[in-house]
């Protein structure tokens, strides 16, 4: 009696339990990411204020500003890994020897970039996104069925008003951004993404 009494309690405790993790599954990469900094910067916000009041001001900035820096990372880092998987599409799929060129440039660009920001969220305890998110992969996967110049055009598309919304975030980042590796990181890097995005549109006017 007492064994199918917990073998009945179990049933519904299984069945939420697989309910969780589904739903944990479905969420994309980056959110897991940028959740998992918030608790990390929650905790250590909540270890600081025992040692001054949690009123003070320079405390509560100090915190949006890490969390800032955490969401840029994790987003710069997924919108790296996107960009290197679509350019090795690129570098294989392309007939166009420009197309060709500008791929392997940028797999090798923000393969390098992408480690830069593995070492500064390693510093900050940040955790980083381990694939692209649901959107981008679809992207990804449409992509694979073009080919020719439908393929061109529309890799070169995507890079270009990626890079433009990259453009756009590293400035952000580098503005307002308080004195840190991050900061100094976005610094570094926007003119490379501004070069990278130049040579893009160029490639577009070169296959129109």
């Amino acid at each position: 009696m007492k064994t199918k009494m917990l073998n009945y309690l179990a049933v519904p405790f299984i069945a939420m339990l697989m309910l969780l993790t589904a739903c944990h599954s479905h969420k994309d990469s980056s959110e897991v990411a940028d959740s998992a900094n918030k608790k990390q910067i929650a905790q250590t916000d909540s270890a600081n204020k025992a040692n001054i009041k949690s009123s003070d001001s320079t405390l509560k900035a100090k915190k949006t500003l890490q969390d800032d820096a955490s969401k840029f990372l994790v987003k710069s880092y997924e919108s790296g890994m996107y960009e290197i998987e679509l350019s090795k599409l690129a570098a294989t799929n392309s007939l166009v020897a420009d197309v060709k060129n500008l791929a392997v440039n940028l797999v090798k660009a923000h393969t390098a970039i992408n480690e830069k920001i593995s070492a500064i969220a390693a510093s900050a305890n940040f955790v980083l996104p381990t694939a692209v998110n649901a959107d981008h992969q679809k992207d990804l996967n449409d992509m694979a069925k073009l080919t020719g110049t439908e393929f061109d055009k529309k890799y070169i598309n995507t890079i270009i008003s990626g890079h433009e919304k990259s453009v756009s975030n590293y400035k952000d980042a580098a503005k307002h951004l308080t004195v840190s590796d991050t900061k100094a990181f976005a610094q570094e890097t926007l003119p490379k993404i501004e070069e990278h995005l130049v040579m893009a549109k160029t490639v577009k006017n070169k296959i129109k």
